[in-house]
């Protein structure tokens, strides 16, 4: 459960069954325990600074001279949300899991790649050829 998100909304939050077993191995005192403690026992407010020391240490930046293009921890979500479309799973749902309150929102989250856009017209063109209604006649 996300309990006062930025929205002011708590939400449950969905895991990968991948992620689900990692935290299971996680050897845990009690259910108040943090998945992530802080090692002066205090709670985290950001993670970005390791974010950015990891991005930093893997390279990931290294070259990138447009600032669009560089891989910051707002990137993790971006690419969350635009796989998921991709993927075939509608606006709404990943609207849902993303705890956005309007569909704009989400919208400005799932990029389309060029393939899943190319797919779409594949898509459109097989409904049109075992359509009845195909027989469409064009003249020249």
């Amino acid at each position: 459960m996300l309990r006062d998100t930025k929205n002011k909304k708590n939400r449950i939050a969905f895991m990968t069954s991948a992620v689900k077993e990692v935290l299971s191995q996680m050897v845990r005192r009690n259910n108040d325990d943090l998945v992530f403690p802080h090692p002066h026992g205090k709670k985290y407010t950001e993670i970005s600074r390791s974010f950015e020391r990891v991005v930093k240490e893997l390279h990931l930046n290294e070259g990138v001279t447009d600032r669009r293009q560089k891989v910051v921890f707002h990137t993790l979500r971006h690419t969350y949300a635009s796989w998921l479309v991709e993927s075939g799973v509608d606006l709404y749902t990943v609207k849902t899991l993303l705890g956005h309150s309007t569909l704009a929102m989400t919208e400005r989250y799932s990029h389309l790649g060029n393939n899943t856009l190319q797919n779409a017209v594949r898509v459109f063109e097989d409904k049109i050829r075992l359509s009845d209604n195909s027989k469409i006649s064009v003249e020249v």
